[in-house]
């Protein structure tokens, strides 16, 4: 298991274990059934899905997700744990986002509640 798959299941773990994160999923998910976040690395594709109830991660490649992210695991792993700003890895090239990136919004104050919920 990738040092990204295993902070995933960090982050769909606290989500379980956290009504607070529960609600802001719900908050995030707002009136649709659910988000679509795909990620490729090194380690392959991976697609994380959003419900009102809850995470689950999936290996593989979804056909239309919201926001699709392209970077190492390392840049990836540096961003969602705060080390490396965002903004940053999309301008110096290391992160590409397709689709909707503001979505990353939600996810980053997702972690940063979960992190903080240790």
């Amino acid at each position: 298991m990738s040092q990204l798959q295993e902070f995933f299941r960090f982050l769909i773990a606290k989500v379980r274990e956290k009504e607070d994160l529960k609600k802001q999923l719900a908050k995030w998910v707002g009136p649709y059934h659910g988000k679509v976040l795909q990620v490729y690395t090194e380690d392959g594709p991976q697609y994380i899905v959003v419900t009102k109830e809850g995470m689950s991660l999936h290996d593989g490649v979804y056909p239309s997700p919201d926001v699709i992210y392209k970077a190492s695991t390392q840049t990836l792993l540096a961003i969602f744990t705060g080390e490396v700003p965002f903004k940053q890895t999309m301008k110096d090239g290391s992160l590409e986002v397709i689709g909707n990136a503001h979505e990353s919004n939600p996810l980053a104050n997702l972690i940063l509640a979960a992190m903080m919920s240790m």
